[in-house]
């Protein structure tokens, strides 16, 4: 399993070599030089380095700002901002993570499973979570529980309307069947069956740390390996909604019985539902902020901001106020590390018999459940079968 530069494309490659067996053997993953960020600061005050991140950055724009931003005040070494500062954050910050999600789960997804994508309801919400002023805390929290109401009676209204939790997969098919638009295309994706026999050894899930305990972990700067393939405690880690969310007992049942792409896809609604939650209300004690920040010396800072995809990391190092060096590690680093959860899961045996297009589309489902941040192309390449009496190669 591999991971490479794609030169100056802006397209993640996925390259796959399928045997004479119909196993995939082999994947190779190419991540754009535009997905790690960094680089393109170098030389700028925070302030414009800031812009340019929410104007240029592939994915997560304000993310990838608030980051840079909290970093660099860190570094200068200033005060924590005040409270109504961090409730915007915490709005803004969640606000564009349930927009990443919403995209993907009424735009993206349908379409593969033959449904119908909803984009007139997408636009209604897309408009408001990236136009309205989330330091206005009314609109904030009227605007979560639209949110919340698109969850529970549009997407997964079987889930609601009962109290008792489904036991086994069975139970949970007659949920989605109920009712909800997420439900359908979680039932035709359930039906296609296990995403893959189980991993022999399943990535571990990553954690949330705060921005100190990052530092305690990595070091006062990241090497470059870590930047580019990140580890933690010594192997690769999963990031994102399943992460946050496999101990819940509905994503449970799902990982229980192999179908660990539509366990992703049921993570990502209940992340909605969390997203609105911090926009109603930001900053709840039984939950840990969405980013924070710390200073690790003199002119030297970290911050950790939890996206839609998952954990972004940012160290920054200023001299005369600007930037002199800066290192960013987005999700995508950790869920498409080359030996990571999508890498592991993809040369899994399948859970039957599989053709090439099969091959192609169970592929294509577990790229989308890891959110490449930027477009992606899936190629499966077939070995040939050595003909009959000469030397397999």
């Amino acid at each position: 399993m591999e991971q490479q530069d794609a030169g100056d494309s802006d397209v993640i490659h996925i390259r796959a070599l399928r045997n004479a067996k119909g196993q995939i053997t082999r994947v190779a993953v190419s991540l754009p030089p535009c997905a790690w960020m960094g680089a393109t600061v170098l030389g700028l005050t925070p302030e414009h380095a800031a812009q340019r991140l929410l104007d240029e950055a592939s994915h997560s724009p304000r993310a990838h700002a608030c980051a840079l931003s909290m970093a660099c005040a860190a570094a200068q070494g200033r005060p924590e901002p005040d409270v109504d500062s961090r409730l915007a954050i915490e709005r803004t910050l969640a606000a564009e993570a349930a927009d990443a999600h919403l995209r993907r789960l009424l735009i993206e997804w349908p379409p593969l499973l033959d449904f119908e994508p909803r984009h007139s309801r997408f636009a209604e919400f897309h408009r408001r979570l990236t136009l309205d002023p989330h330091t206005d805390g009314p609109a904030a929290f009227a605007l979560g529980g639209e949110l919340l109401d698109l969850v529970a009676r549009e997407m997964l209204a079987g889930f609601f309307n009962q109290i008792r939790m489904p036991h086994g997969i069975g139970e949970f098919l007659e949920r989605l069947q109920a009712g909800g638009s997420l439900g359908a295309v979680l039932s035709e994706l359930i039906a296609l069956g296990p995403s893959g026999a189980p991993v022999p050894k399943p990535v571990p899930m990553l954690g949330t740390l705060s921005a100190a305990a990052w530092v305690g972990t990595v070091g006062a700067w990241p090497d470059a390996s870590f930047v580019r393939q990140p580890e933690y405690a010594g192997e690769p880690a999963e990031t994102g909604p399943l992460a946050r969310h496999a101990a819940s007992a509905l994503v449970r049942v799902l990982l229980e019985r192999g179908h660990r792409v539509s366990a992703r896809l049921f993570a990502k609604a209940i992340d909605v539902g969390d997203c609105a939650s911090r926009m109603r209300y930001p900053l709840d004690e039984e939950v840990a902020p969405l980013a924070d920040a710390t200073q690790v010396a003199p002119g030297v800072g970290m911050a950790r901001v939890d996206t839609a995809r998952g954990v972004l990391l940012c160290w920054v190092r200023l001299e005369e106020d600007r930037i002199a060096e800066c290192a960013i590690v987005p999700a995508g680093a950790w869920n498409f590390h080359p030996d990571g959860a999508f890498c592991r899961e993809a040369t899994c045996p399948s859970a039957g018999n599989e053709d090439h297009d099969a091959a192609l589309l169970r592929l294509s489902l577990l790229a989308l459940a890891f959110d490449p941040s930027l477009p992606h192309r899936v190629e499966l390449i077939d070995e040939r079968r050595p003909r009959k009496g000469s030397p397999a190669r």
